[in-house]
């Protein structure tokens, strides 16, 4: 019998070549390590719009954006391991006042493409692959500032109720989603004719955020 934290080590392992892989089919490597955790907590809100549930549905809010510990011990021991390949290492001071390491992330070649196919072989890894290739192709509008900066402008991460250094729980306790409610709202201004698929709604979502960017740095 497989441990729960053990098969909670596997989940976050696969989600990282999920996401590293969906960099790079979107152009995107490598991923600075705020860029990747940020994609990984909108992979995490937005997945309702997939019918997905999320892998997290908490995470401590921080002024420098989403941190996932777990997700970073485990991406930290994937490079240790070879398949991760890492890029400009330094370290920083978070606003915890405490050091972690920074570097630019991307799978290793050598060994990506199988570990890529045997996750795409299970029926439910692959559902959630797809939807994180189609966040990453919206995320490949923005520009690299505005990836930065994206989730200063996430209707969760952002609401007003939540203090910095307080959770931010939008599916553990609570049901406050408004990213993936707001998905969705966006969708009504589409064809009535016709269904939005979830791919477009991610889409909507992301393009709603680069509007926001954008209105902001014209108006600072």
């Amino acid at each position: 019998m497989i441990a729960a934290c053990d098969l909670g080590s596997a989940e976050r392992r696969v989600r990282i070549v999920t996401i590293l892989d969906a960099a790079e089919r979107a152009g995107l490597v490598p991923i600075r390590i705020g860029q990747l955790h940020a994609a990984a907590y909108l992979s995490n809100v937005l997945a309702p719009v997939w019918q997905l549930f999320p892998l997290d549905g908490k995470l401590l809010k921080r002024r420098g954006g989403p941190f996932y510990p777990e997700i970073q011990y485990e991406l930290d021991r994937m490079v240790g391991l070879g398949v991760v390949s890492i890029s400009g290492v330094s370290h920083v001071l978070d606003d915890l006042s405490g050091w972690r390491l920074e570097g630019s992330y991307r799978l290793n070649p050598r060994f990506a493409g199988r570990i890529v196919r045997k996750i795409d072989s299970f029926q439910d890894e692959a559902q959630s692959a797809t939807f994180i290739r189609e966040l990453f192709f919206a995320l490949a509008v923005l520009s690299d500032d505005e990836l930065d900066q994206a989730i200063s402008q996430d209707a969760t991460y952002m609401d007003p109720r939540v203090d910095v250094g307080s959770v931010i729980d939008f599916d553990e306790w609570a049901h406050d989603n408004f990213s993936a409610n707001a998905a969705g709202y966006f969708a009504n201004f589409t064809d009535a004719r016709r269904l939005t698929t979830p791919g477009e709604k991610v889409h909507l979502y992301v393009s709603h955020l680069k509007g926001r960017l954008e209105r902001a740095v014209a108006g600072s």
